[in-house]
């Protein structure tokens, strides 16, 4: 089993798939009939009036003079259906000589639908059957084409059409698939809007023909992705395609001239250069037809025949359709009344029964696998389930660090829900223009007209040093750095207040170690350069501090997350805790005293909260030099440690009266 198969279940396409419809002949006209086509078996034989004998052919479906609109959609347009809903592309193309029934197979009449509207409304049924497994988007595209034209069908033309028309090239795109640029895309969530979109591509595309006296080839694309909502981290993608071609016609007998029998020539060649590539195509595969050893090597074999359909923009985009990689139908119309036109079409069926196929489905990370994706590659940098669980579920008020920030924010957005980290973020965007409007204003009130605009203002980015490895970009006054910008060097970034060239004010630092990405390591108050107020501290090697800092040092009241879990919360001097603080494990317990120098010392309380008990007492570097342990008030039972015996005076009643005759 393949990692794709939880996905899709792709049915097995080996070959295209060749029908033959037979145009209705009138009553009046069956005297003129010039061939009759018959089934024995497996073939398909035409015969010319009064022959017995007759050429045989090789056939999928038959459809006689007699067949229903129904009949075309019960075979054809289900099976495209059933190919769409497991994963695979489908295409549909009818074929044939000018007058055979092309279109009214494809889209019908006043009194039935085509092959075209029933297909469409049976997928848009089986997706609604689905909802409540996928989610799904289908877009529609409706061009056409003649030798190496393109016209957009949903898209009105423009005066003077040629010259100020939009360039529609052909490309491959990030699925190796063959696709025209420049066309108009539009969503359909329902067979209804399929429908009004479908009239309204016709009636630009009759209007066009009309106009240049003849008519193109017609590509009608649905493209459809699916994502599975119980998982929803990858999706499938995959097009639905009917192409309408148009038939070989002797301009010549119709006494067409000019555009139009520029026109005709084109389609005609066009026509002529898909054949050829079809017959190359063949060849080239026969001969290599013997080292292929597999499903994957038919399926670059196919990608490498494709290059002899490359002759004219309509045969490229055909070999996208029927060189193997879609599930593709080839709908053969013949006329009876016409044995030349039948005959040469049913040849060219044979060469398109003889493509063989070798489909996969396309899956593609959902936008959600993405980030889900993105995410476990971000778990990942953190080490260990402890560690991911602590960053999900700390209570502690740490400050998160860049990296958890990104992972906490990346998490919400994956499961739906806001982080106050966007709220934050926003914020801080409001508060930084807060300070550049400051920054303004205190520049006008300071300052003169003309030094202001000589000296003073906002700068995009100018670089400092000839190798331009540090930048400059924010307010500016007096010739120096002063407002609110961004300062970049080689190992550091500041990005706040400056006064005078110098930090001051409110900022963030970050610093990076070689090729790494910057990392943010201080946020908050700055004085001549130096930390100085409250801010916050991030260290290489996980510490936390968030509090007061003196000329670049800890110094105050401050808050100390270590890396071990423990978090002192007191007093600081000269970068370490010294004074009065308290001292809180990962497992619970907790001293409150003195300390110097970052040891403890002097009098202070260890709580120890499983055991319920208490040590009063002395420290001298962090270690316990005198004092007592007692039980908690609290303590109810000795299951974790026994009770302390109470300090009492024993048999105070005899003491007492040996005192009082004392």
């Amino acid at each position: 089993m393949s990692a794709d198969d939880d996905v899709v279940h792709p049915p097995v396409i080996d070959r295209l798939y060749v029908a033959v419809r037979e145009r209705p002949v009138a009553d009046e006209d069956l005297s003129s009939v010039q061939v009759s086509v018959k089934t024995t078996g497996e073939s398909l034989v035409a015969f010319s009036p009064g022959s017995s004998q007759g050429l045989m052919y090789n056939y999928d479906y038959f459809f006689p003079t007699h067949s229903r609109q129904e009949d075309l959609f019960s075979t054809i347009g289900r099976e495209m259906v059933e190919v769409v809903m497991g994963g695979l592309s489908s295409n549909c193309v009818a074929y044939g000589s000018s007058e055979t029934g092309k279109t009214h197979t494809l889209f019908g009449s006043s009194n039935e639908y085509g092959l075209i509207h029933d297909t469409v409304r049976e997928l848009f049924r089986r997706l609604e059957e689905k909802q409540n497994e996928l989610t799904y988007v289908v877009t529609m595209r409706y061009w056409e084409m003649n030798r190496d034209h393109v016209k957009d069908n949903l898209q009105e033309s423009t005066e003077e059409e040629g010259q100020h028309s939009v360039r529609n090239s052909i490309f491959r795109d990030g699925f190796d698939r063959l696709y025209v640029s420049n066309l108009t895309d539009v969503d359909v969530s329902n067979f209804a809007e399929f429908e009004k979109y479908l009239n309204v591509g016709n009636v630009t595309r009759i209007k066009r023909g009309k106009e240049r006296d003849a008519r193109w080839h017609g590509f009608l694309q649905l493209s459809l992705t699916t994502t599975d909502k119980a998982r929803g981290e990858r999706c499938v993608i995959r097009t639905m395609t009917f192409v309408h071609t148009k038939g070989n016609d002797r301009a010549g007998d119709k006494n067409v001239r000019g555009e139009a029998l520029k026109a005709v020539s084109d389609i005609n060649v066009s026509l002529t250069l898909l054949c050829a590539g079809v017959i190359h195509s063949l060849e080239y595969r026969d001969k290599r037809r013997p080292s292929v050893k597999s499903k994957e090597d038919l399926y670059q074999l196919i990608k490498k025949s494709e290059s002899f359909f490359m002759e004219c923009r309509f045969s490229q985009m055909m070999s996208q359709l029927i060189c193997g990689h879609e599930a593709s139908f080839v709908i053969g119309c013949v006329d009876p009344l016409n044995y030349g036109s039948t005959i040469d079409t049913l040849e060219n069926l044979q060469l398109f029964r003889r493509l063989d196929c070798a489909c996969k489905p396309i899956i593609t990370p959902s936008e959600k696998g993405r980030l889900l994706h993105k995410l476990r590659a971000l778990e990942s940098t953190f080490g260990g389930a402890e560690v991911l669980s602590s960053v999900y579920n700390d209570r502690s008020g740490r400050p998160r660090t860049e990296e958890e920030e990104a992972l906490l924010e990346l998490y919400g957005h994956i499961e739906g829900w806001n982080t106050s980290l966007t709220s934050r973020k926003e914020e801080y965007a409001s508060h930084e223009e807060q300070l550049q409007e400051k920054s303004r204003q205190r520049q006008l009130t300071t300052t003169g007209t003309s030094e202001r605009h000589a000296t003073h203002g906002d700068r995009k980015k100018i670089y400092l040093n000839p190798a331009k490895t540090a930048t400059y970009e924010g307010q500016w006054a007096g010739g120096v750095f002063d407002g609110f910008g961004e300062h970049i060097q080689a190992n550091y970034k500041y990005r706040g207040e400056f006064r005078n060239g110098k930090r001051e004010g409110e900022g963030t630092l970050f610093i990076k170690d070689g090729n790494a990405p910057y990392r943010r390591v201080y946020e908050g108050e700055w004085l001549n350069g130096m930390r100085d107020g409250r801010g916050t501290q991030w260290t290489k090697d996980g510490e936390v501090y968030e509090g007061e800092f003196v000329a670049d040092k800890r110094h105050g009241n401050g808050r100390l997350y270590a890396t071990n879990g423990d978090i002192i919360e007191g007093s600081f001097k000269e970068g370490v805790c010294d004074g009065w603080a308290v001292l809180r494990q990962a497992n619970g317990d907790w001293f409150e005293g003195y300390w110097v120098d970052g040891l403890r010392e002097g009098p202070g309380e260890w709580h120890y909260v499983k055991r319920k008990q208490l040590y009063k007492g002395e420290w001298s570097k962090n270690i316990a030099v005198l004092g007592t342990i007692e039980d908690e008030p609290d303590k109810e039972t000795d299951e974790c440690s026994g009770f302390v015996p109470r300090i009492e005076l024993l048999q105070y009643e005899e003491i007492s009266v040996r005192n009082e005759k004392s």
